[in-house]
């Protein structure tokens, strides 16, 4: 089956590095992406290329775990990841430009489903969802980094 790739845009009234530095932090990673129960680092590393994390995730009613790597960190230009265990292979990628006074966030997911005709049968029902969480995602950043950005 071929890959499903999603992207989201959005821009935010901050400047890149702020941007950039909020994402890396991987706990406001179960504050804005839905789904999401857990994210946690299972490494010493928790920001730049090879920090590892253990997320936990529900997708149309289906729980599972995962181990996600961070596989590219270029700041505050971007960063992103790539699946390293887990039953759906997938990869993802955050990108922060300047733009006016603010930041065009892109929030990028990729990933295979499983084969056969149950697979493209959970991918096309997935589909709608993918889109609807990932601009969600960046509005509730939106709101969290305007509403704690200093006067």
């Amino acid at each position: 089956m071929a890959e499903r790739r999603f992207t989201a845009r959005r821009v935010i009234g901050v400047r890149p590095e702020v941007a950039f530095d909020w994402v890396a932090d991987y706990r406001n990673a179960p504050r804005v992406l839905e789904g999401i129960s857990e994210w946690q680092p299972v490494s010493s590393r928790t920001r730049a290329v090879g920090a590892r994390f253990r997320v936990r995730m529900n997708a149309l009613g289906v729980g599972y775990e995962t181990t996600l790597v961070l596989d590219s960190w270029d700041p505050p230009r971007g960063l992103g990841w790539r699946s390293e265990r887990g039953l759906v292979p997938q990869r993802g990628a955050w990108r922060f430009r300047a733009l006016g006074g603010g930041t065009e966030v892109s929030l990028e997911i990729a990933y295979d489903p499983p084969g056969g005709a149950l697979g493209g049968l959970l991918a096309a029902r997935a589909d709608g969802v993918v889109r609807a969480r990932l601009r969600r995602a960046l509005e509730r950043m939106r709101q969290q980094l305007e509403s704690e950005r200093p006067p």
